[in-house]
């Protein structure tokens, strides 16, 4: 109030006052030129949307609904053909090979004898060839080992069709008197526990008895893989020899290309695509229909389902018809186009709500943008009128202001270069502002504000240097709770001089100040070795309390447990002890070993850890995929369970946490178990210190300039 009584002169009075009435004047111009505009475009808008109107009634929705059936029943037909497609060449792909076998048959002088190897352990998760014998098969009969060493040169055939399709399972030769050639990964699975190689009854496998029974190409049904839990089919295909069946070539094929062909299908923005099979059951579907689940608890026999429409179409789709037909699904009106998948009785099926088929289309948008093509048109023309004469006229305004405010200027200039003359003396840390001058008017209020404004910043100046100070005690505490964490954990290497039967190394590098990652080694006695690896959830100082509790209660449960302590049993302690008191809900994963340093043997139990890595004396490192228990704080009363396994002399064991695996890039991509196996095996006979520093040089260099998300803690054990 007391700013407002002083300004008794106003600048603003002084200038506007002149420039109000021909400004007003000026404006009452414009207005009136725009309202005669807006009133003419606006007519124009009104017939143009008369015309858009009576052009929409004018469309025909039959021609509408025609038109999308034809491209629902398109789009099923292209993606049935594409479906068959893949099944042919899978089937010619099996084909190849019976044929193969057959002139061998016919043809037994052109081929020299070919051995083939029996299972090979070593090899499992590698391609390779397997000899197998039915159990009522004599292997010694001569007549059985001629039979061999002929069909054995189809070998290199079965290896070079399963490498180069990638939906190849296995692929094999099986013959009436009891001979079975595999090509596959898992040669490991074809030993009992006692380690002898099972035999095979192929006789006895559906796809063998169907191709026998047809004596044309065959294909099972649908299966789950045992070992992948893949989804799958096999195809066999009969062998002749003198126009006579003498065996079958088969092969398994996973049906992951097909199942991405379905959830892929666009069908509107709605619509959904699904795939049958010859039982009219969904085998895969796009949507979350429920009438056409593929959730295995949902999945039925379709020509059998409550509703008529349904198992109508079902029922004509299973008898390779093609078509396409209206009904209510999951009691929205649909429309369900249907085609066949001819080389197994399959069918694809595409649907669209009938909403969506309505609603407007492309023809109809169209259709309206030529009538509305005038207006645009007839608007940028009254639009363009209306610009320059609002040019013209703020030309003249500007003109106008110009002079008047020339005249102003010169009445404010004596104070602005007095108040100008004093700002500019402001310099270094003399702030100090003072204004004498009385005008009375807005440049008062302004040198006023100026004063004001200085005491601030002395202000700001000050307490700037108090949170500077501050910053820098709180940086110079961070640096020292990085030290103190690094000293908590082992960083003495070689940790155990005066013995030579094992070689440890570990290191932490922390993503901020201070890290979750924990890692620990400790004697239990002369002949047992504690391991730990531990990752917290969180980062920063909190993650870094946690991670300092939680690694004495692990080392002291283990400790007070003795050599015959159990791993599982500490991590229940740890558990039930963290979750007593754990209101900040922080867990973490860990991994505990008890190595028996004379055997080399390892007791361990996982907490949702990382897998380990092991290398065997005369091996390479590869993941040794453990059973996860829940993870350390999430909830009390969790019980772990104990696996062993060894590590021989001249073997190693690492242990790491995520942030080795997970390790990013700058194009988002991730470092993986891999990389960090190929990196390991690139050193895989140096010292511990050897494997993890290269380790760590390959993710560093992996990473680049992308910043550190997470900590990267690493152990190694050699003996």
């Amino acid at each position: 109030m007391e700013k407002d009584k002083k300004i008794k002169k106003s600048i603003q009075d002084r200038t506007s006052r002149v420039a109000a009435l021909l400004t007003e004047g000026a404006l009452l111009i414009v207005a009136i030129v725009m309202l005669v505009m807006i009133f003419n475009l606006r007519e124009t808008f009104i017939q143009s949307s008369n015309n858009a109107g009576k052009d929409a009634e004018s469309i025909s929705s039959d021609t509408v609904i025609d038109q999308v059936k034809d491209n629902l029943l398109q789009s099923a037909e292209s993606k049935a053909d594409a479906a068959s497609e893949a099944l042919e060449k899978f089937q010619s792909s099996v084909k190849v090979v019976a044929d193969g076998v057959g002139r061998m048959y016919d043809n037994p002088s052109e081929y020299s004898a070919r051995k083939v190897d029996l299972p090979d352990a070593k090899k499992d998760g590698k391609l390779s060839m397997q000899l197998l014998f039915s159990a009522k098969t004599d292997q010694k009969s001569a007549a059985i080992k001629k039979e061999l060493d002929l069909i054995g040169n189809i070998q290199d055939t079965l290896l070079a069709i399963n490498k180069n399709d990638p939906n190849m399972v296995s692929n094999y030769v099986a013959t009436e008197s009891g001979i079975m050639l595999q090509a596959d990964y898992i040669s490991g699975k074809k030993f009992d526990k006692k380690g002898k190689i099972l035999p095979y009854e192929a006789a006895e496998r559906p796809w063998y008895q169907g191709a026998m029974k047809t004596k044309a190409p065959f294909f099972t049904s649908l299966s789950r893989d045992a070992h992948t839990s893949g989804i799958g089919i096999m195809c066999g295909v009969p062998i002749y020899k003198d126009k006579k069946i003498v065996g079958v070539s088969g092969a398994g094929m996973y049906l992951d290309e097909l199942e991405k062909a379905v959830l892929s299908t666009k069908v509107g923005k709605d619509g959904y695509a699904c795939m049958i099979d010859d039982g009219g059951q969904v085998i895969f579907s796009s949507g979350s229909s429920e009438t056409f689940s593929d959730e295995l608890e949902k999945v039925s026999d379709l020509r059998k389902n409550s509703q008529e429409e349904v198992a109508n179409l079902v029922k004509k789709a299973v008898k390779g018809e093609t078509g396409v037909t209206h009904f209510s699904v999951d009691g929205i009106p649909s429309y369900v186009a249907y085609a066949p998948v001819d080389v197994v009785g399959w069918t694809f099926l595409t649907i669209i709500p009938e909403y969506e088929v309505l609603q407007p289309t492309e023809h109809l948008v169209s259709t309206l943008s030529k009538s509305t093509e005038y207006t645009i048109k007839s608007s940028n023309n009254q639009i363009r009128g209306m610009i320059i004469v609002l040019v013209i006229i703020f030309i003249i305004l500007y003109i106008i202001t110009f002079i008047i405010s020339k005249k102003a200027a010169a009445m404010l200039v004596r104070q602005l270069k007095t108040l100008t003359q004093k700002v500019q003396s402001l310099e270094g840390n003399d702030l100090d502002f003072e204004w004498n001058d009385d005008t009375e008017d807005e440049i008062q209020v302004l040198a006023e504000s100026f004063s004001s404004m200085t005491a601030r910043m002395k202000q700001y100046i000050s307490d700037i240097t108090t949170i500077t100070a501050e910053k820098e005690r709180i940086g110079a505490e961070l640096e020292l709770a990085t030290k103190i964490q690094a000293d908590m954990l082992p960083n003495i290497f070689p940790p155990f001089p005066e013995r030579k039967d094992i070689d440890i190394f570990a290191s932490m590098t922390p993503a901020k100040e201070v890290g979750g990652d924990f890692y620990d080694f400790f004697l239990i006695d002369d002949d047992h070795l504690g391991l730990v690896m531990a990752d917290v959830s969180g980062k920063g100082v909190p993650a870094a309390l946690f991670m300092m509790m939680s690694k004495i209660l692990v080392k002291n449960y283990a400790t007070m447990a003795g050599p015959e302590a159990s791993p599982a049993t500490v991590l229940e302690q740890v558990n039930d002890t963290i979750c007593s008191n754990n209101e900040e809900e922080m867990f973490v994963t860990v991994w505990l070993g008890i190595m028996k340093i004379s055997t080399g043997h390892v007791i361990a139990a996982n907490a949702g850890h990382e897998y380990p890595i092991i290398k065997k004396a005369d091996g390479g490192f590869e993941l040794l995929k453990d059973k996860h228990g829940f993870v350390i704080g999430g909830m009390e009363g969790v019980r772990y369970k104990d696996y062993e396994f060894d590590v021989e002399k001249g073997g190693a064991l690492v242990v790491y946490t995520d942030g080795v695996a997970e390790a990013t890039n700058a194009s988002d991509e991730l470092f993986g178990t891999d990389r960090t196996l190929e990196s390991l095996n690139k050193v895989q006979d140096g010292d511990s210190n050897q494997l993890l520093t290269h380790l760590k040089s390959d993710v560093d260099e992996f990473v680049g300039e992308a910043p550190q998300f997470d900590d990267l803690t690493m152990l190694a054990v050699r003996r």
